[in-house]
């Protein structure tokens, strides 16, 4: 048997690392082109794995979008008759521009009015997901079809729902169809738009509101009001989540500058 002096040994040895190293480059060489050069995989812009929860977020997410928009302008996504206060237009839920005259109440039915506003607002949003949906399967190999979407959105106690029909149908060997999604978020809307109409009601028939005794009655929502010029804004806040809902008062105007 033939045996190594330390020099030769030594020489094998580096030999050996020298080897190791290369092949190590070598391999992490190859999975950088992997990465880099392997075909790329169409989807949208956040894919889809599952129209149902993908149609729900959609919904879920623009609605939010919207009730925290319209919840500082008085219930309008637009508000007309508004007056500015820190720079947003906060929109008259009762109004008078007669002297010594309570106000006239502009939204009766706010309730409905919030959710008609809400569904107008989002629903040219859960449309691109539905365009969404189709796109991405359809770059999948998919026969799809969608058929016209309908948008609900329904105010109930400390939440809101969202329902959403729009029939898709998948095919790709098998046929897969849905039709109905629906979006819950937990919001105290429902709750704010009740008290609302309670102050509108109180102001158009006295000119004023008693917040003090009410929020005795209602420990979970706190009622502030600011006088702005002859206008007071009415802040109601939730006591759980923080969430505010805001609106503006004009009534029982007195002239030359005078509160009534």
């Amino acid at each position: 048997m033939q045996f190594l002096g330390n020099k030769e040994g030594k020489k094998v040895k580096r030999a050996q690392v020298t080897l190791i190293v290369i092949i190590a480059i070598v391999i992490v060489a190859a999975v950088v082109f992997i990465l880099m050069y392997k075909p790329s995989v169409v989807t949208t812009p956040t894919s889809v794995t599952d129209p149902s929860s993908y149609i729900e977020k959609c919904a879920r997410d623009s609605a939010s979008e919207a009730i925290n928009l319209l919840s500082k302008q008085g219930g309008l996504i637009s508000p007309q008759n508004y007056i500015l206060y820190d720079g947003q237009k906060v929109d008259y839920l009762c109004y008078t521009t007669e002297y010594y005259r309570g106000c006239v109440n502009q939204e009766p039915l706010l309730k409905q009015t919030v959710e008609n506003e809400i569904t107008k607002e989002i629903k040219p949003e859960i449309q691109k997901c539905v365009n969404d949906v189709v796109s991405n399967y359809q770059g999948k190999g998919y026969s799809v079809s969608a058929g016209s979407l309908n948008v609900e959105t329904v105010l109930q106690p400390r939440k809101v729902l969202v329902n959403v029909n729009v029939p898709i149908t998948l095919i790709k060997g098998e046929t897969v169809r849905y039709t109905k999604f629906n979006a819950v978020l937990s919001h105290p809307l429902y709750n704010f738009i009740i008290l609302s109409q309670e102050i509108v009601n109180s102001e158009a028939r006295y000119g004023d509101y008693d917040q003090l005794s009410q929020m005795l009655l209602r420990p979970d929502i706190s009622i502030d009001k600011t006088r702005v010029d002859l206008a007071t804004i009415y802040i109601l806040k939730d006591r759980r989540t923080g969430k505010q809902f805001e609106f503006a008062i004009k009534s029982y105007k007195s002239p030359g500058g005078l509160f009534g």
